[in-house]
């Protein structure tokens, strides 16, 4: 009973200094983080891929790279570092005028100190990640994000919900208000090792502003989720429901094993 009081304590404490903590543009990631987390020693490998058939068109700033026609492709290698820890390494690239091109590194630091496996009524936890983005993807070259993770299974269903907070940690956008969003899943096991669901984002700007609907990011995806052999892999199909968002985004991302 301590030991979980100061893992409340502890969540709580950071949860408090998200004010001090990102807000980028860049599709490198679409996902809703639940509670897959490597064991101590354990390495993963994630291709994330997404595409944007049909998006917005107009640049929010001189010489912005639009997500429409775009392909974004992104090798993510994390490890278990144990104690509820996992280190993620993100390398993006996208192919724009033509070819692919480096776009962003991002470094990641997953923390679950509850899992319903060791006995605990939910899943709760968090994700921080630093960012170094190419100027024509993101207004501000360094960024920050602070992801928590609360989420069940119920039988056959899964429950995940992400509340994201992030800041921009490059001049003169540093002093800005946190951006807040929200990524939510809910899917059921329809076979073994194979689950369909829906995901939904949302995106409502800087904490401090007044919320217009349709000018915030607001998708909602179809999705399926193999768990099985040789690759785990899900797959999805979004359509935005705002101004402010790409009609239609296609995304994967698929889990290679690793020795």
């Amino acid at each position: 009973m301590l030991i979980q009081s100061l893992r409340l304590f502890t969540l709580v404490a950071v949860l408090s200094l998200l004010p001090s903590l990102c807000h980028a543009a860049l599709q490198d990631e679409i996902q809703v983080y639940d509670d897959a987390i490597n064991a101590k020693g354990e390495a993963s490998l994630e291709i994330h891929v997404n595409s944007t058939p049909r998006g917005i068109q107009t640049p929010s700033y001189p010489g912005e790279v639009m997500s429409n026609n775009g392909v974004r492709v992104t090798p993510e290698f994390a490890y278990g570092l144990g104690n509820n820890l996992e280190a993620g390494l993100y390398i993006s690239y996208v192919n724009y005028d033509s070819k692919f091109q480096y776009a962003a590194t991002k470094l990641r630091m997953k923390w679950l100190p509850y899992q319903e496996e060791h006995g605990d009524y939910l899943f709760a936890g968090v994700n921080f990640e630093l960012a170094n983005v190419q100027p024509q993807f993101d207004q501000s070259r360094y960024n920050g994000e602070a992801r928590f993770i609360i989420g069940k299974h119920f039988d056959e269903w899964l429950v995940s919900f992400n509340p994201i907070f992030g800041m921009p940690l490059s001049q003169p956008y540093v002093h800005q208000a946190p951006y807040f969003s929200t990524a939510t899943r809910v899917s059921r096991e329809v076979y073994q090792d194979l689950a369909l669901g829906v995901e939904y984002y949302s995106g409502f700007n800087q904490i401090n502003q007044p919320v217009n609907y349709q000018n915030t990011e607001q998708m909602g995806f179809l999705m399926m989720y193999y768990d099985g052999k040789p690759i785990a892999f899900q797959a999805g199909v979004g359509k935005g429901f705002s101004n402010s968002t790409d009609s239609l985004t296609l995304k994967a991302i698929f889990s290679i094993p690793l020795p």
